[in-house]
């Protein structure tokens, strides 16, 4: 059984959160530990800091990923069309890990029935 990945694991994979408060990382790592329970053992702590890394980029109020553009003043931003149409787990680079993860995590045969003695 795999454990849970602390706030320092979170912080030595993912630098650019380190002023993020440690109660939201901690939680959003407690969510992300939830979501990866069925995965493999050793992808659950990966799969867990990447999905904390995707919810809190997407609290981060951070420059998205693609905006061609910035202004501050009135506010006014500009997306590349690539980026726009980008949703879910496919919008932040910490989302596509998630999902690189859990296509790892389940990959190859699976057994889905236990054999009769004979």
């Amino acid at each position: 059984m795999a454990t849970a990945p602390t706030i320092t694991d979170f912080r030595t994979r993912y630098p650019a959160f380190a002023a993020v408060p440690d109660a939201s990382v901690s939680y959003w790592l407690n969510e992300g530990f939830a979501e990866v329970s069925a995965w493999a053992d050793a992808d659950q702590p990966r799969g867990a800091m990447a999905y904390a890394a995707h919810k809190l980029a997407g609290q981060a109020g951070a420059v998205p990923e693609g905006v061609t553009a910035f202004k501050s003043g009135t506010f006014s931003a500009q997306l590349s069309e690539q980026a726009a149409n980008r949703t879910g787990f496919h919008a932040t680079s910490y989302g596509r890990e998630f999902l690189d993860i859990a296509r790892r995590s389940f990959a190859g045969p699976r057994m889905a029935w236990t054999p009769p003695n004979v």
